[in-house]
């Protein structure tokens, strides 16, 4: 029989999922030896006990199961892939305030109970340099607006999903563009190669990030490549129209939005520039990405 752990997301909000540690315990009051549950407290502490509940359990069955928000899911999805990729599942009860990774999957009929009876499919990962990605990496003008949205966040917590709208209207003023060098392979093994003034680019393993945007409406996590959507330099008039465009995924007939679907490519750029993975935002100039495909074990609950 598989072992569990369950991690407790301390910043996590309130949701129709709202399952707390005496529920769990209550849930598996017949498998206490097989359930371990963690409430976080302190950072990389998500991180840090999924690292030792692997190497505590070795050449086993293993389940983790994050109760929160996205924050933790790249980092967990990191240590799984790295110690243990055959063994261990990663799975999500979407109790955080945006949420964007579980819109990937159904919740239509998730109760406490499913916990009892789940399964496991391979979903795609995003290699990026060094790191790893399970849902967008992203560059150019969102990272700013994801900058200026922790910032606001910082000082008004409560704001939630909210604090990305305001990040928007904060950036639009500085908005600046940025010459990048585009080397991609495509879904079909061509090579592209192209040079111009971007606003922003979106590599999308997942559908959504920031707080329900929905750029590639066609991404799916399992499909074995990525959707890469970016903006180009476009009038300022014309700014607020593309933002809905590229919030809701309405790509077709844009002179300034387009879609490419790909297995890896290099973006380079004449000096860093901001970028983040799932959130994690860090600058660079040359930035390598690639599908890995079937990387990992998700656990689905319908």
């Amino acid at each position: 029989m598989e072992k569990i752990l369950y991690i407790l997301s301390s910043k996590s909000g309130k949701t129709e999922f709202d399952i707390g540690k005496n529920d769990l315990k209550k849930l598996y009051k017949n498998r206490k030896n097989d359930v371990k549950i963690i409430e976080t407290n302190y950072k990389n502490h998500a991180k840090i006990a999924t690292y030792d509940f692997i190497k505590s359990n070795k050449d086993v069955k293993k389940a983790i199961i994050v109760a929160g928000g996205d924050g933790s899911l790249n980092e967990i999805a990191e240590i799984i892939y790295k110690y243990d990729r055959n063994n261990s599942s990663l799975g999500l009860i979407p109790m955080g305030t945006a949420n964007d990774f579980s819109k990937n999957f159904s919740y239509k009929n998730f109760s406490i109970n499913s916990l009892l009876n789940f399964k496991n499919k391979k979903i795609d990962l995003i290699k990026v340099n060094n790191s790893i990605c399970i849902n967008v990496l992203s560059l150019g003008f969102d990272t700013i607006v994801l900058e200026n949205a922790y910032k606001i966040l910082d000082k008004n917590p409560n704001l939630g999903k909210k604090a990305y709208l305001l990040g928007v209207l904060k950036s639009i003023p500085k908005i600046s563009y940025k010459d990048l060098y585009l080397k991609l392979e495509d879904d079909k093994g061509n090579m592209l190669k192209f040079n111009d003034k971007f606003l922003l680019s979106a590599i999308c393993n997942g559908g959504f990030y920031g707080s329900g945007f929905n750029p590639a409406p066609s991404a799916k996590v399992d499909d074995g490549v990525l959707n890469l959507v970016y903006a180009k330099k476009i009038p300022t008039l014309l700014l607020p129209s593309l933002i809905v465009r590229y919030k809701y995924g309405k790509l077709e007939n844009s002179k300034y939005l387009k879609e490419i679907k790909v297995k890896k490519g290099l973006i380079k750029a004449k000096e860093d520039i901001l970028a983040n993975i799932d959130g994690e935002i860090f600058k660079s100039n040359n930035i390598e990405f690639e599908i890995i495909e079937k990387a990992i074990n998700w656990i689905y609950f319908n």
